[in-house]
């Protein structure tokens, strides 16, 4: 048998568990939206402390990000896609600007993202979220495509 095999059937056929592949080629898990809002693309999250299976945004210089939020306007309690490894779009911190090749890591802004040249100290090393794979302009709310590893 040959013949091309659509996003939508090979996703159906290999989910397990809640975990997916994204069209940009991410993997995704599903966890509650414990943000206290309607979830943002791109924002970075950590373990929520207060419910179990669920993603909270992730503290200024975070040291525990464990993903990216998928997709937008998800209210708070519901259940919400999260890139938790491979390639993802996310939220740079106001003002700064992406390269590509850079070294990526949860900002001094909560939920957000900065990047850098070379691999900080050992402490900061730990905020890191991936690598940058393309080139922005700084503005207000910019998604930046990233492969995503944690520490």
């Amino acid at each position: 048998m040959s013949g091309i095999v659509s996003y939508d059937l090979l996703n159906s056929k290999l989910s397990n568990n809640g975990t997916w592949f994204t069209a940009e080629g991410g993997v995704y898990a599903t966890f509650i939206n414990n943000t206290g809002s309607s979830s943002v693309k791109g924002t970075i999250v950590v373990s929520s402390t207060a419910l179990d299976n669920a993603v909270q945004t992730a503290p200024a210089d975070s040291q525990m990000p464990i993903g990216v939020i998928y997709e937008s306007g998800i209210a708070n309690g519901q259940p919400v896609k999260v890139v938790i490894y491979g390639r993802a779009e996310v939220l740079l911190k106001n003002g700064e600007t992406a390269t590509r090749g850079y070294w990526c890591a949860v900002s001094d802004t909560a939920g957000r993202m900065f990047q850098q040249s070379t691999i900080p100290s050992l402490l900061t090393h730990n905020q890191e979220i991936g690598h940058s794979l393309e080139s922005k302009t700084s503005g207000t709310n910019v998604l930046s495509m990233v492969t995503l590893h944690f520490n």
